[in-house]
């Protein structure tokens, strides 16, 4: 097979090897004389060697650079001749004469070469050029740090190594052949100019410039291949991985397609090459490839890579720190995968074409307020994801050129990443939407030289490995007019090739071209997703309701934008159809683990498929409610996904407050009861058909037909829960399928994954189970079931997460405030803790934070209504000063608005009533329309009518950064100790008590969270303790009040009960005269049960005098600027990052030899870990934990992950206001 060397953009015949036929003195070597596209490597003549093999001997009295080195060269080898490839080690030079040698070398070239030149550049044409290199002044050979942007992206590469994650693929469709020997030659001389295209990068983050490469250009004859088979080959290449230690980062495939032309590939790395640079090598590449003119003295350095990073100006810092203040922690994008635990790099594109319309109405906008093209299509980014997310507050990434003026005509990697932060207020249009659009990205310009991982430090978020850091959408703006590649006249396109990756969750780039018809100006729009949470038909999905949001946004553009928007959900998956695709998908995976019984998926749903079969054939299914009277254990967590798989809804009832209660509840709302035994079916006898779980039929054959589906829709009942009613009598919640589905198991407050194991400690009747069990199981997760009374003991707490080694986690704020103080470090190993169901102890949530923290600590709030969590907030130092601490935003698919008692939403520094709603929202209370239309009152913000919103009741503040902070209820209804308590049930209680003549009952704090008393008149001060016995007859546990005794209630002018004068009259002398209500609390553990405050200890928690543990101690504490640690604190946890981490391993391989990759550190994070790493090679053995690295994801640390960077790998192409340099190279 034959190169071609003629034709229309070739020299014509013989032209490839002779005088002029390259782009000048840069030829390096006239590649053309090398072996043709059938060599091994098809890279010709060999790296860089400068004249040509074909060049004729080099006698010591030559003239010039060549002269000297030639003359040291003959005279320490004793030849009489210097050829390109002499060899100086085969021609009998050894070690000791190579260094002798280059000492000569110095005095007779002027130069200043490393002692082990020789060692690099053995062969006379190499070491030529190198030294050439070393006189121009180019700086190769001398290490450099990394900018921000460079440290940031070779972070990413040393957790995705063999990724193409940052490859640029830019492809060329010619109309004839194409030079190769030609196109060799220029692609080397390109190299010789610009010192980005020798550069390569060293552990730990360096980045070395070599003197002199060979750009390798492979050819492959395709003449009479199908058009599939080439795109399968450019797929191929694109996607070959680079060895960022060895320049060049850049390689070319060249097609022959013969009467259909030739097709080429350039394939670039990120690291050596912005939106921009890539634009200027397509120029100078066609200028070499035409003949242009030697290369220039002086190679282009790239001032600004090789100058220290820019000084990070205070006010710059400051108005970040101001922007990124309170920022969401996360944006939960509609998804249809369950989110792993740890986010990888997979992607998916989905193309179409922007409707002519919505350009239109975007456009007259985008006129009418003076917005940049880059500004107006980024606002439109904006609206379209607040539409179908439901989001108020989102921050979306952006690319943005950190060139300066000296950088303008330089390739490299100049780009930077900014996070745009826009914030719509409830009845924002598309035009406030733009005006807000166009003023924050002037700002983020203005303050652009902070780099991103600043700003990411400063933020504080803590690290998740599922998601990046502060943005998980981006945004990028391109134009197609401005990439393309001319070879001797002809023209072609750039073509930018997908690597099958994705850089952010959702990323969004819309390219201006020419309609292939009309040759119009045309949008296309391109929405790069990650494979791990999109499916193919998701993605398309949510792409055309972006681009439908567009238009309708932009078609109105006064009209109020939607309050939200996700009610157009990815495709509708009930809950129990997830569990039971775990079951096909991985049969073996344990679900549910409780003591002895170890469920797994297929058991599960074996178990849950027999009682479904039991359950239909009693003539249950779709609209009836099945009470389930169980304990907290496997059978009860198989019962109810029985109940779903029948199509009923499950009553869980709480098996510790009274018998009589339970029938109560079960008579008037249940079709049917199941229990464990006959034990338990005897409390029903007489009420609801019973039937026994011991009794059902064993669980189906799994060869054997499946039981029948039974069609659901998003409105069908999932489950009733009962709460405290203010009427004296329990209201019925009836929760529908979407609400769940909303709720788990991708909600961006707390994402339960595969490798995930969710403590289930919490009552099947309180509303935090919904999330414990369906949030584990739909996420493919294992539920650790826990029947035993371990939450009411820090101690017993510490020992189940410690030994189930628990990563998910709800507590009540009475439980976490005693494990704080009685248990700090017991929740150190949980990746995810979530708390609430009462106001937060700001004062314990900084001692938490200032101890062995979770990796995240979320408040979550909200009412059995909106089915567990409406607005949830991410805990950090920041919380935990004086005032209240913020119960967040709203979580995905609900709106909250805080309103004044006019029904308009008050504004940021005022309080009013908070009304929840969106997909969580409860269909209303059982068999009660009144209560229902008192409480789920119209959404006035709703565009379309019809929907809904619950009045909480709540008072709350609307803080400056959006989001919320409780003040208190508007009655007097009470959270205890994570249940609602309505006073006055508690009150009709205690009044029907004989012997009762008036009772009022008031809420109090006291060191355990909200407590409530009992006042009462009428009994003798001695029978405190015996009403509160009759009490706890009839009243779950958490509404047994105290009882006091008084001779009188107090009232106050009004006539009322004077609630004020009790409280003041109970004080701490109503301890003498009460009875505990629920029994003693929890005695605390024992001072030796806690571990004491880290200490400076060793690594390990090995021998104190183990020099190695105090040494990895000792970088550890370093690289965190710490001054202790303990073994089992968590490096991401503790503020980390991949960057810092990158360091610390660095430090730790100086010290002691041990080349650990950052991958094995990420998995296990921990001190104790890292200095097992550290001895196990010091021992010679294999690393503990450690992994390939395929299977590890993006945003692995929070440093950004995949998306620590930039948007598409293309051309840049924003136009930013007033001369200000473009805002999204987009391959930066």
């Amino acid at each position: 097979m034959a190169e071609p060397t003629g034709g229309p953009l070739g020299p014509g015949p013989g032209a490839a090897g002779g005088p002029g036929a390259g782009p000048g003195p840069g030829a390096a070597g006239g590649r053309g004389a090398g072996p043709g596209p059938g060599a091994a490597d098809g890279r010709g003549a060999g790296p860089g060697a400068a004249g040509g093999r074909g060049a004729g001997p080099e006698h010591p009295g030559g003239s010039g650079l060549r002269a000297a080195v030639a003359e040291v060269w003959c005279a320490a080898l004793g030849t009489g001749e210097a050829r390109d490839e002499d060899h100086f080690f085969m021609a009998g030079g050894d070690s000791v004469l190579a260094v002798e040698t280059a000492m000569a070398l110095r005095e007779a070239t002027g130069t200043e070469p490393v002692l082990d030149i020789l060692f690099e550049y053995p062969e006379f044409g190499r070491l030529v050029a190198a030294l050439g290199g070393e006189r121009r002044g180019s700086g190769h050979g001398a290490p450099r740090a990394l900018t921000p942007a460079e440290e940031r992206l070779w972070a990413v590469e040393q957790v995705h190594r063999g990724t193409p994650l940052y490859h640029v693929g830019a492809v060329y469709r010619f109309d004839g052949p194409v030079d190769v020997p030609r196109l060799r030659a220029a692609l080397d001389a390109l190299a010789a100019e610009h010192d980005a295209l020798r550069r390569g990068f060293q552990a730990p983050g360096r980045a070395v410039t070599a003197a002199v490469v060979s750009v390798p250009c492979r050819w492959v004859d395709a003449r009479d291949v199908p058009a599939e088979a080439v795109g399968r080959l450019l797929d191929d290449e694109v996607r070959v991985p680079f060895d960022l230690a060895r320049p060049p980062l850049l390689r070319a495939l060249a097609v022959g397609r013969g009467q259909a032309g030739d097709v080429l590939l350039l394939t670039v790395h990120h690291l050596v090459c912005d939106g921009r640079s890539l634009a200027l090598l397509e120029t100078r590449l066609g200028e070499l490839y035409d003949g242009a003119g030697p290369v220039a003295a002086e190679p282009v350095a790239a001032a600004g890579t090789l100058s220290p990073p820019p000084r990070r100006e205070e006010a710059a810092l400051e108005h970040w720190r101001r922007v990124l203040a309170g920022a969401p922690a996360g944006l939960d994008l509609p998804h249809d995968l369950p989110r792993p635990a740890r986010l990888g790099t997979a992607g998916g594109v989905h193309t179409l074409t922007m409707p002519a319309r919505a350009v239109a109405a975007l456009e007259a906008v985008a006129e009418q307020e003076r917005l940049s093209p880059f500004m107006a299509w980024t606002a439109a980014y904006v609206t379209a994801l607040s539409a179908v997310t439901g989001e108020r507050d989102l921050v979306v990434a952006v690319p943005a050129s950190s060139r300066g003026p000296r950088q303008r005509a330089e390739v490299g990697m100049f780009v930077g990443i900014l996070p745009l932060r826009v914030g719509l207020r409830p009845g924002a249009t598309a035009r406030n939407a733009a005006g807000q659009v166009r003023r924050t990205v002037t700002e983020a310009l203005a303050h652009r030289q902070v780099p991103f991982q600043t700003m990411v430090e400063e933020s504080r978020h803590t690290a998740d490995p599922s998601r990046a850091p502060l943005a998980q959408a981006a945004f990028t703006f391109l134009d197609a007019s401005e990439g393309g590649l001319r070879l001797r006249g002809t023209a072609a396109a750039r073509e930018l090739l997908p690597t099958g990756t994705a850089k952010y969750e959702l990323m969004w780039s819309v390219t201006r071209c020419a309609d292939a018809t009309t040759a119009e100006p045309a949008y296309r729009a391109e929405l790069e997703y990650h494979a791990e949470l999109f499916s193919p038909e998701a993605a398309e999905d949510l792409h055309r309701r972006l681009v439908a949001a567009v238009g309708t946004a932009f078609a109105r553009p006064d009209e109020p934008l939607p309050v939200t928007g996700p009610m157009a959900q990815a495709p509708y998956t009930p809950v129990h159809e997830r569990v039971r695709r775990h079951a096909v998908r991985r049969p073996g995976a344990p679900a549910v683990l409780h003591g002895a019984t170890r469920l797994t998926y297929r058991e599960l749903d074996l178990r849950a498929t027999a009682i479904a079969a039991g359950l239909r054939g009693a003539g249950l299914g779709r609209g009836s409610v099945v009470a389930v009277s169980a304990p907290r254990g496997a059978d009860t967590v198989a019962a109810f996904l029985g109940v779903l798989y029948a199509g009923c809804a499950y009553l869980p009832v709480d098996v510790r407050q009274p018998v009589a209660r339970s029938r109560a509840l079960v008579r008037s709302a249940a079709h049917a009861v199941l229990v464990p035994g006959p034990a338990e079916a005897a409390a029903y006898a007489d009420t609801v058909p019973v039937l026994r779980l011991d009794t059902l039929p064993a669980p189906c054959d799994p060869a054997g037909p499946p039981l029948p589906p039974v069609a659901l829709t998003p409105e069908d009942a999932a489950y009733v829960m009962f709460t405290s009613g203010s009427t004296g009598e329990p209201k019925g919640v009836v929760v529908p399928h979407r609400a769940i589905s909303r709720l788990v198991p991708d909600a961006d407050f707390a994402t339960v994954g595969t490798g995930d194991r969710v403590a289930h400690l919490s009552s099947p009747a309180f509303d935090a189970s919904t999330f414990e069990i369906w949030g584990a199981l739909a996420g493919g997760a294992t539920l650790v079931v826990d029947d035993r009374e371990t939450a009411t003991s820090p101690a017993g707490l510490r020992r189940f997460l410690e030994r189930e080694r628990i990563t998910v986690l709800w507590l009540t704020t009475t439980l976490l405030n005693q494990v704080v103080d009685f248990a700090p470090d017991a929740l150190r190993h949980l990746r995810v803790l979530l708390a609430g169901g009462e106001q937060l102890d700001g004062r314990r949530l900084a001692k938490l934070l200032a101890g062995s923290p979770p990796g995240r600590v979320v408040n979550g709030y909200g009412p059995t209504e909106n089915t567990t969590f409406s607005t949830t907030h991410d805990i950090s130092a920041a919380d935990t000063a004086e005032g209240p601490v913020p119960i967040g935003t709203p979580i995905s698919g609900t709106t909250a608005y805080a309103l004044g008692p006019g029904g308009s939403p008050v504004r940021a520094g005022e309080a009013g009533e908070l009304y929840v709603g969106g997909d969580g929202l409860a269909r209303g209370y059982l068999d009660a329309p009144a209560l229902t239309a008192d409480a789920f009152v119209p959404d006035p913000f709703d565009p379309r009518g019809g929907r809904r919103m619950y009045r909480t009741g709540d008072r709350v503040r609307v803080l400056p950064g959006g989001g919320f902070a409780f003040l208190g209820r508007r009655d007097d209804q009470v959270k205890v100790r994570g249940h609602r308590v309505e006073l006055a049930e508690v009150e009709r209680a205690v009044r029907d008590l004989e012997g009762v003549a008036d009772a009022v009952v008031v809420a109090r704090p006291a060191d355990t969270g909200t407590e409530i008393t009992a006042c009462v008149t009428g009994p003798a001060p001695g029978d405190a303790g015996a009403l509160a016995a009759r009490l706890r007859e009839v009243l779950p546990h958490y509404m047994v009040p105290e009882v006091a005794v008084l001779d009188r209630i107090p009232v106050n002018a009004n006539g009322k009960a004077d609630r004020t004068a009790l409280l003041a009259a109970l004080g701490p002398a109503a301890a003498g005269m009460t009875a505990p209500a629920g029994g003693p609390l929890p005695p605390s553990p024992s001072p030796g049960a806690v571990r004491p405050p880290a200490e400076a200890e060793p690594g390990g928690g090995e021998d104190p005098h183990d020099a190695l543990a105090r040494g990895v101690h000792t970088l550890w504490c370093e690289a965190l600027g710490t001054a202790r640690a303990h073994p089992e604190d968590n490096f991401l946890a503790l503020g980390g990052h991949s960057i810092k981490a990158l360091r610390l391993l660095a430090r730790v391989d100086e010290e002691y030899g041990a080349d650990i990759e950052l991958v094995h550190f990420l998995t296990s994070p921990t001190l104790r870990e890292l200095t097992a790493l550290v001895r196990g090679q010091a021992a010679g053995t294999e690393a503990p934990g450690g992994t390939d690295g395929t299977d590890t994801p993006g945003g692995t640390d929070g440093t950004g992950g995949t998306d620590a960077h930039d948007g598409a790998d293309g051309a840049d192409g924003a136009d930013m206001p007033d001369g200000e340099e473009r805002a999204d190279e987009s391959t930066g």
